[in-house]
């Protein structure tokens, strides 16, 4: 269909305001994924978390930074609502399968071109999960996780000088949250990933295990399923075995006794009989059928007992059962309906009920019971969710152990689990519902044990029943297991996940310690820690537990702590004998550790982070020896308990001030089990080592490269050739800037990034191995560039939310660093980690300011002046969505070309982005652009752009050629996880490079309809690159990763070879006619050779002509013109094409459209040309308004001055009298059209429906005042329709302002309301319809009325005194006289005496326009009183007599 302008219509109305005409717009094909992006945004949990400062969100118990929460938004998948992180293993399961080597250019194809890892080597990250191999008898080698990903081993830990290095058998990616060992089998270790605790930021795989002693590594238990689907969490299931081909039932489980075992844990089967009584409210006669069954039992009573729930299953019960199902009843109320409850039994003993009991409804109780009735019916209960799961979305698998030990049980071993799933907050997701999306089953929460490591079996933690807070019989998420001196298994708990929403102080489940039996099959709930808080009663949270060599049980928990009349989440310590906690007696609460650090709170060492970092560890061998961990570690050696002081002893410090330097943030200390003294303690800063039980500690932290990167830059390769620097920062815990520096001298290789809680490094280093790097901002690095310009030889630089911005100045050779701050000393906006791009040939940073707005600083980078030059700065505002990534065209350098990307898809284009007063900003996206774009980089010149994707669930890369005119998807076979950058390789235009969640992935085929996209896995693989960035000249690449630290490769050209490339994209040709095309190409590294061209994808009998031929020797750049003849038959369609270049046996292609279009496109028999409606079918040809456009394609085919509109206001408010009238000028239309006309809108309670138009003049009456929508449909012309907008009015209220003119007898009438104004005035008449008019006031009283074209508009009366004198009236009074005073003075004094001369009362007084003022007599006594007036003017008495 055509689209065309419409042609204006002219309506002749009296009050007709607007034309409506509705057209069907370009529209995305993505539209409805685009309108559920932007609502899930909307509804994101953390639109406001990610706002806060990291102090406010430890109120709330999130992790420090709001890292997290950004990306969270940024990959969600648009429909779904939340990130398909569980894509992640499949992916990486499938890339196992086709590891291949491929000698190529790519960096990281081949082990020749691997990548190499380079540094830093003495900063790391997050560490928790660490191991003291078992077979070492040197107790030398350690092992330690990356809580972003990584295994390492240590060798030789007691050395200083001694390094890390990676494990290669175990994906790069797995956050490590503990590791273990089989007492029996030393060469068994496990691992267990993800920590469910932190809300799902390290979201791991479930358990793995190596069977030779660490080196290769494989998942035995949890992680991802083999079901893929999400699903929506239902209620349980009868699946009816007996007789067969029976509907399931559902079921809902009572809140009172054990739960049915779940998938995929046996059911529980048996055959099912019914109970007599059949309502089980008194014993069973039937015991013998019911032993070993289950029973069907009715609701209800059968004689008005009120039978509780808890009798009938007790019955059932003392009957012998298995498990006891009780049918809904209509209990005969109007209100009942057949649903499923949740059968309870408040206030009773529910301890002695020992077997299940579901509830299903009525229908299928019935049907159950005739099933049985008829003969022998068997059934299987299957429990799929907990009570609290139904409706909830859940991912297959298990992504979060937080613990696993090993028990020894003779010559065998048991395994334990502490596993838990992780809810995200609720979100919109696709059935546009409310629901929580969990990150497990619904009721993975637990402890699984196994002895082999194959099959596994569950032990449920059960929540106490709490009838107020409507707990009953839910799990709780285990946290820490610990073995005692007599072999048993203790778990304590964290707050159950579904209970924990932004920090809500009434989440439950934490602070429970439990015992499991002898045989790890059971647990019992040992002890509870909670605090009576305001008659509220709040559980503890996140919980550890220790024993001593003595067999004390020590507990560590998080818990609300009164102080004054508040309450706090403070650490709170407790420690007893094992029989203490069961009998609640003697259980001693410590005293806790007081950190040195001013600013630590002396009742919480761990600064409100206790959900985060939190441990207790007791020395093996000494009962007296205890160590934890909050912000810094900390050691007793009286057991925690001292009378006459504190008895802890700081051992670490992140300022090393108050111990040995550790960095902040405590994770866990592990004791060697052979030698007490050596402990490994990790923290944020990676491993530290202790030989002195913390009498000292040191970092061991050498090539252990967890350092988690948000964003990496690289010099170019001149800027420091014959140049020396000291480069100043922060380096092991000194706090000033000024006091540590490394000399960089005569590097090629400098480089650096924003680190998570490490600042920003930079490094110098020319060989292919980790380097030392120095931190240079301290917080969380964040925006990092180099300069361009070898000349001027800066770095920017800054922290979260750019509370530091800084251009670090290394010009001053054989000198040192100096800072220049570009906002002041604390800037504080933007984003946590702020996007940006460097202009370094105008010396313009461009940051985000805010969501849409970006902050440009300039004037920074003239540092040849020693002073602290100003800095200057303009805002660019208007980038709807928020901003999401930005760079620079390093093509234009006398102006900034700037490409801004933002959340929801948005790419815009500033031209002159330097200059405020001339800039301008072009939309250059596509319609189809559907996400959060990560990327957008610049090819070869302006036009060749690339962009790429956060998000799940979107096609993630495209690209142009043409400057944003078209854009092409690249996805290829790309899998479904995010991507954070591109970049094409500056020798091959056909080789890109992508930084993804797992890792760099590349094509050789980037030209093709649908690239292949392979790993880049050589050096490194399956981590996310946050960053790349390519070093022109020699074809550097870094890449940052969050959590492995930078790696290095490099794009070469080892064969040489041909790119081909199109210019245009899109051919059209005519059916039956010719069209061509060029094909550009291109040589590289000496390419010499024959060449074959070839065409994939042409319609049938198209006829191809090469020019000079399609086959010839090629040396050297060129065109290539091809000249298609399209056969006439050739259906009207796009034909995607491929043309090939082959040679040898390597080839390239490029892609591109033919586009065939038809002389008779709608087939109706008339040629386009002569078609007034050449894409809609109408042999007819009709043309009503005769105008050349048919009617069928016309979007208004009606002649102009066709209709004629017109309405009629209301004569009085609510009189209900308005009109409506159309008129038809017929004339001019065939006499066969007919009109329906409908009126859509209205007042209130306003309808009209459809009839048809039989009279001209049409009328509509009797209608009251609003605004109507009036529409016209004729069957002549399908589709048509056409609505005007009418406003009927109703008259208003007059209204009169009236005012004295000053310092004259005139009164000026302000009118409104009305056409035309009545006014009289002491018996005079005047008539006047303008807005304003003035009276001239007569000596005394002036009596004065106004009154509009309809007396309905309402009547204005005053009286206004106009005198210097005084009346009084009415005069002798009864109850009030008015009383009139002249003159203009607005304050006078009122007086009234009796007929003695004694004052009775005085008031002042504020004179209205009016001059009078109502003297109240009612109280007084009959008789002669005086009024007297005293103002600046009036000194007036006058007698008022009282009847």
């Amino acid at each position: 269909m055509n689209l065309r302008k419409p042609k204006p219509l002219i309506i002749a109305s009296l009050l007709f305001v607007t034309c409506l005409f509705i057209f069907k717009s370009q529209n995305s094909k993505y539209d409805f994924e685009k309108k559920m992006h932007l609502e899930n945004l909307s509804k994101s949990p953390f639109t406001k978390t990610k706002k806060l400062s990291k102090q406010e969100r430890k109120k709330l118990e999130l992790p420090p930074n709001a890292y997290n929460d950004e990306l969270w938004e940024l990959t969600m998948d648009p429909v779904l609502g939340r990130p398909r992180t569980e894509n992640l293993f499949k992916v990486q399961e499938e890339q196992e399968l086709l590891r291949s080597i491929r000698k190529e250019g790519v960096p990281g194809e081949s082990p020749e071109m691997a990548w190499v890892q380079k540094g830093p080597n003495n900063i790391s990250g997050r560490t928790k999960g660490v191991l003291w191999d078992p077979n070492d008898n040197l107790n030398q080698r350690v092992f330690a996780g990356g809580v972003s990903g990584g295994l390492f081993v240590n060798d030789e830990i007691g050395n200083p000088s001694s390094s890390w290095r990676m494990i290669s058998g175990i994906p790069k990616n797995l956050p490590v949250s503990s590791i273990t060992y089989d007492p029996n089998n030393k060469q068994v270790f496990y691992a267990g990933t993800g920590e469910s605790y932190t809300g799902g930021d390290a979201i791991g795989n479930g358990l793995w295990r190596s069977i030779d002693g660490g080196s290769t590594w494989e998942n035995i238990f949890g992680g991802r399923s083999d079901s893929e689907e999400i699903f929506i969490g239902s209620y349980n299931t009868i699946e009816i075995s007996t007789p067969e081909n029976q509907d399931p039932i559902l079921f809902r489980q009572s809140t009172f006794g054990p739960n049915l075992p779940e998938t995929p844990l046996p059911r529980l089967s048996a055959d099912i009989v019914l109970a007599n009584p059949l309502d089980a409210c008194s014993t069973l006669s039937n015991s013998a059928e019911v032993k070993d069954k289950i029973v069907l039992v009715q609701d209800g009573s059968l004689n008005n007992s009120n039978c509780e729930y808890l009798t009938k299953v007790l019955e059932g019960q003392n009957a012998g059962a298995k498990a006891v199902i009780v049918y809904n009843k209509d209990n005969g109320q109007t209100n009942w309906t057949d649903d499923l409850i949740a059968m309870s039994a408040p206030g009773s003993n529910v301890s002695q009920i020992n077997i299940p009991s579901i509830f299903i409804r009525k229908v299928d109780g019935e049907n159950l019971k005739t099933l049985i009735e008829s003969g022998k019916t068997s059934a299987e209960l299957a429990r799929r969710s907990t009570l609290q799961d139904v409706g909830q979305k859940f991912v297959p698998g298990m992504f979060f152990i937080n613990d696993v030990i090993v028990r020894d049980v003779g010559d065998n071993s048991e395994i334990y689990v502490a596993a838990g799933a992780a809810r995200w907050y609720r979100i919109r997701g696709t059935r546009q519902d409310d629901q929580e999306t969990v990150l497990g089953t619904g009721s993975t929460d637990g402890i699984y044990k196994s002895s082999d490591g194959t099959t596994w079996t569950k032990v449920d933690l059960f929540h106490p029943i709490d009838d107020i807070n409507k707990l009953h019989n839910q799990t709780v998420v285990p946290m820490d297991l610990e073995i005692d001196a007599d072999n048993r298994v203790w778990a304590s708990s964290t707050f159950t996940a579904d209970a924990f929403e932004g920090g809500n102080v009434k989440a439950f489940g934490g602070g429970k310690i439990y015992r499991l039996s002898e045989d790890g099959e059971s647990s019992t709930l040992i002890y509870e820690i909670d605090t009576n808080f305001n008659n509220q009663l709040y559980p503890a949270r996140r919980t550890e537990i220790e024993f001593t060599a003595d067999n004390k049980l020590l507990i560590l928990t998080r818990q609300l702590t009164r102080n004054g009349n508040n309450g706090y989440w403070w650490p709170r310590m407790y420690k007893g004998s094992i029989q203490d906690f069961i009998s609640d007696i003697n259980v001693t609460e410590l005293t806790l550790p007081n950190d040195g650090d001013d600013d630590i709170n002396r009742f919480d060492y761990t600064r409100g982070q206790g959900y985060y970092n939190l441990y207790i560890e007791a020395d093996p061998s000494n009962p007296n020896v205890v160590y934890t961990g909050g912000i810094n570690a900390f050691k007793s050696t009286t057991g925690g308990q001292d009378s006459s002081g504190n008895p802890w002893s700081q051992i670490s410090h992140t300022g090393g001030e108050f111990g040995s330097y550790a960095h902040a943030d405590q994770h866990a200390a592990l004791i060697n089990e052979n030698d007490p003294n050596k402990i490994i303690f990790s923290n944020d800063g990676g491993t530290f080592y202790s030989p002195n039980k913390g009498g000292s500690i040191e970092a061991r932290i050498l090539n252990y490269h967890t350092t988690q990167y948000y964003t990496v830059a690289v010099a170019p390769t001149q800027m420091f050739n014959n140049h020396t620097i000291d480069v100043y920062g922060y380096v092991d815990g000194v706090s000033n800037v000024n006091d540590q520096f490394i000399t960089f001298s005569n590097a090629t290789d400098v480089y650096g990034g924003g680190m998570q809680d490490n600042g920003t490094s930079i490094q110098f280093n020319d060989t292919d191995s980790p380097s030392e790097a120095i931190d240079i901002s301290s917080g969380d690095g964040a925006i990092t560039f180099f300069s361009q310009d070898p000349n001027k030889k800066y770095m920017i630089v800054s922290t979260q939310s750019n509370g530091r911005l800084w251009a670090v100045d290394f010009n001053d050779n054989n000198g040192r660093t100096r800072t220049r701050s570009l906002c002041g000393n604390d800037c504080s906006y933007g984003y946590f980690i702020n996007r940006g791009a460097l202009d370094s040939n105008n010396g313009i940073l461009f940051s985000t300011y805010d969501e849409n707005t970006l902050i440009a600083y300039y004037g920074w980078d003239d540092f040849s002046n020693t002073g602290n030059n100003q800095t200057e700065n303009y805002q660019i505002s208007g980038f709807g969505g928020g901003i999401t990534t930005l760079t620079v065209s390093p093509h234009t350098t006398n102006s900034t070309t700037l490409l801004v990307g933002t959340k929801t898809g948005q790419l815009t284009r500033v031209e002159n982005a330097n200059n405020p007063q001339t800039q301008t900003k072009i939309d250059i996206g596509s319609n189809d652009f559907l996400g959060s774009i990560s990327d957008i980089e610049f090819g070869k010149d302006e036009n060749h752009i690339f962009v790429t994707f956060y998000n799940y669930g979107v096609e993630s890369i495209y690209y142009t050629n043409d400057g944003g005119q078209t854009w092409s998807s690249k996805e290829g076979d790309f899998p479904d996880i995010p991507i954070y950058s591109i970049i094409q390789s500056p020798l091959n235009e056909d080789e890109v490079i992508i930084g993804t969640e797992l890792g760099v992935w590349y094509t050789k085929d980037f030209s093709s309809l649908n690239p292949n996209w392979r790993q880049s896995n050589a050096g490194m693989r399956d981590v996310r690159v946050t960053d790349m960035d390519l070093r022109t000249g020699d074809n550097a690449v870094f890449i940052g990763t969050y959590g492995l630290g930078i790696y290095k490769g490099v794009f070469q050209n080892n064969d040489p070879y041909v790119a081909l490339e199109s210019p245009e994209k899109n051919i059209q040709i005519q059916a039956g006619t010719s069209g061509s095309f060029d094909i550009n190409y291109k040589v590289y590294s000496g390419f010499n050779d024959e060449v074959e061209f070839s065409i994939e994808g042409l319609p049938d009998n198209t006829n191809v002509n090469y020019n000079p031929d399609n086959k010839f020797t090629i040396s050297q750049d060129g065109t290539l013109s091809i000249e298609l003849s399209i056969d006439e038959s050739t259906n009207p369609d796009t034909y995607p094409i491929v043309v090939k270049a082959s040679y040898g046996n390597d080839f390239r292609q490029t892609s591109l459209n033919i586009i065939v279009f038809s002389d008779d496109n709608d087939g109706d028999g008339i040629k386009n040309s002569d078609d007034n409606c050449p894409d809609t079918a109408n042999p007819d040809q009709s043309d009503l308004d005769d105008d050349g456009i048919g009617d069928v394609c016309d979007p208004n085919p009606i002649p102009q001055n066709t209709f004629t509109l017109q309405s009629k206001d209301e004569t009085c408010r609510n009189s209900d009298d308005g009109e409506i009238s159309l008129s038809i000028e017929t004339s001019t239309l065939p006499e066969d059209v007919k009109f329906t006309i409908s009126i859509e809108n209205g007042p209130s309670g306003f309808t009209f429906p459809p009839e048809n138009v039989v009279s001209n003049p049409w009328v509509k009456s009797n209608l009251q005042s609003g605004n109507y929508t009036v529409c016209l449909t004729m069957d002549l012309i399908s589709g048509f329709k056409q609505c005007f907008n009418v406003v009927i009015s109703e008259p208003v209220d007059i209204t009169v302002l009236s005012s004295l003119i000053n310092n004259s007898q005139d009164l000026n009438l302000d009118l409104n309301g009305s056409m035309n104004y009545n006014i009289i005035h002491n018996n005079k008449y005047y008539t006047t319809s303008d807005s304003e008019f003035t009276l001239t006031l007569d000596k005394g009283l002036n009596f004065i009325k106004v009154v509009g074209d309809r007396e309905c508009q309402g009547v204005y009366e005053e009286t206004i005194f106009n005198s210097e004198d005084i009346i009084l009236s009415p005069n002798p009074a009864v109850n009030s006289s008015n009383l009139w005073i002249g003159g203009n003075d607005k304050d006078v004094t009122i007086s009234m005496f009796d007929s003695a001369g004694r004052l009775l009362w005085a008031k002042n007084n504020d004179m209205n326009s009016s001059r009078n003022i109502g003297i109240q007599v009612s109280n007084l006594k009959q008789g002669l009183y005086y009024i007297k007036v005293d103002s600046e003017t009036v000194k007036k008495t006058a007698k008022l007599i009282k009847k």
